[in-house]
Formats: C-alpha cells, sequence, structure tokens
C-alpha cells in the first residue's frame, strides 16, 4: 500500500470518527438537557422530538461539509418547503433518511421494527411518532391507530417521508418498490412530493464504515414532481399510480 494511500485511510477514519463521535454526543446532550424537558412539558412531544432533531441533524451536515470540503451539498430550495405530503424518496445510504430529517422540521417516517428494540434509540422513535414496519405494527386495531396518527401528523403541516425500496441499493440501481406508502397516501388523502437523492452512496458508502473524504462530490436533493391524485375517482388505482412513480424514477 502507498503512503498517499494510507494517509487517505487514515485521513478517512478519523474525519469518521469525530462525524460519528459528534452525533453521539450531540444525542446524549440532547437526550438530558432537550428530550427529557420536552418529553415532560411539550405541549407535542413528538413535534418537539422531530424539531430538535432536525437542528441535530442540520449542525451534522455543517459539521460534514466543514470537515470534507471536497463534498458539496446542492438542495432544491423546493424540498425545504414541503408541507402535509406523503415524501417518496429513493434510497442509497444510511445518510438519506438522516438527510431528509436535516432538512424538514416536522417529519416522520416508517422504521424496521428491530430498531425499536435498541435502549434510547427505540424510546426516541417512539416518542418522535416514527412508525414500525413490523407486519403486527400494521394490521387491524395498530395499523387503524398509526394511520390515523399519520393523517394528523399530515394535516398539522408534517411530512411522511419513505423509502419504498425498502433498502439502500447497492448498485444504485432502482429495486422494486413497496406500494404500502401509496395506500397510506391514499388513506390520509395526502399528496405525493417525489424527491430524487444523488450520489450520498459515494459520500458513506454501502458496507463501509468510513466517510469518503478524497473524492469531489455534489450530493443532491431534488423534488422531481409533486402529485396531487383524485383518490376518489372510480379509475383510481393504486398500483398505477405506484407504476407511473416508479417510471418518473427509471426516467433520471
Amino acid at each position: 500500500m502507498s503512503l498517499q494511500k494510507s494517509i487517505q485511510r487514515i485521513t478517512d477514519f478519523f474525519i469518521t470518527l469525530l462525524l460519528w463521535s459528534y452525533y453521539l454526543c450531540g444525542s446524549i446532550v440532547l437526550f438530558f438537557f432537550f428530550y427529557g424537558p420536552a418529553y415532560f412539558f411539550a405541549a407535542n412531544r413528538a413535534t418537539a422530538f422531530q424539531k430538535l432533531t432536525h437542528i441535530h441533524m442540520k449542525n451534522f451536515f455543517k459539521l460534514t461539509g466543514w470537515l470534507i470540503p471536497r463534498v458539496k451539498f446542492s438542495i432544491q430550495d423546493e424540498v425545504c418547503q414541503l408541507h402535509s405530503s406523503v415524501i417518496v424518496c429513493n434510497h442509497l445510504s444510511y445518510l438519506d433518511p438522516i438527510l431528509l430529517i436535516s432538512l424538514l422540521p416536522q417529519q416522520r417516517t416508517i422504521v424496521k421494527n428491530t430498531f425499536f428494540k435498541i435502549p434510547f434509540f427505540g424510546w426516541f422513535m417512539k416518542n418522535a411518532g416514527y412508525v414500525p414496519s413490523a407486519p403486527s405494527e400494521m394490521l387491524g386495531a395498530a395499523m387503524v391507530k398509526n394511520l390515523e396518527s399519520i393523517k394528523e401528523h399530515l394535516a398539522a403541516g408534517g411530512n411522511l417521508f419513505v423509502f419504498p425500496e425498502g433498502t439502500r441499493s447497492r448498485d444504485g440501481k432502482l429495486g422494486t418498490f413497496n406500494k404500502g406508502v401509496f395506500s397510506i397516501a391514499h388513506y390520509c388523502n395526502a399528496p405525493l412530493a417525489l424527491i430524487f437523492i444523488k450520489d450520498t452512496d459515494k459520500l458513506f458508502r454501502p458496507g463501509s464504515f468510513s466517510f469518503n473524504t478524497r473524492d469531489f462530490n455534489e450530493i443532491k436533493v431534488e423534488l422531481i414532481d409533486f402529485l396531487d391524485p383524485d383518490y376518489q375517482s372510480k379509475d383510481f388505482s393504486t398500483s398505477v399510480l405506484a407504476n407511473y412513480v416508479r417510471r418518473l424514477y427509471e426516467a433520471r
């Protein structure tokens, strides 16, 4: 291994260590000094948690841009102005959800049920109003409760963002779409905002521990379309809507 490559790997490691240390320490500080008081005193606990996390993630990406100057973030203004929408997004990296949180003050998402079992993290997600994706939580009375909660959240100006692929793409290609997000939008009578994220996988690659600090990279977040389907139409079809949305992403 050349000296230059060794230096690059060491740089990647230490910058990664700094960023995740900030992430972890910031979460601990928020827990003791902000989440705790919000848990007991906030008029709307979930909204308070969401806004606090939004600020934390916004600062995380500011620090990322400062520590990794070769990375630029190009965020379309319309993305930050979204409200009362079900947001559909492609999924490239673990950074995608926290990037969206950094852009949206009031946000909920659907999270794998296993994450709710992690100490503190599960407590936070439950109180932030995030929704478990396990079948046991999305059937019968539990499903209705979750959907009604999402409906109220959207009516209050919040957003629900979902990755219909369900997992990160390993090769940059669009994965199979789960049509559940379109059923949720139908139930809530909510518009769909289609967001396209580009090149987060170049900064934090799937299967890698370290941030890539060496390559010049422009991460883009764009609103590619905004749909307000006529859910009451006799011709409305969730499958047709899902296939149409997929074609829009494939055209990118």
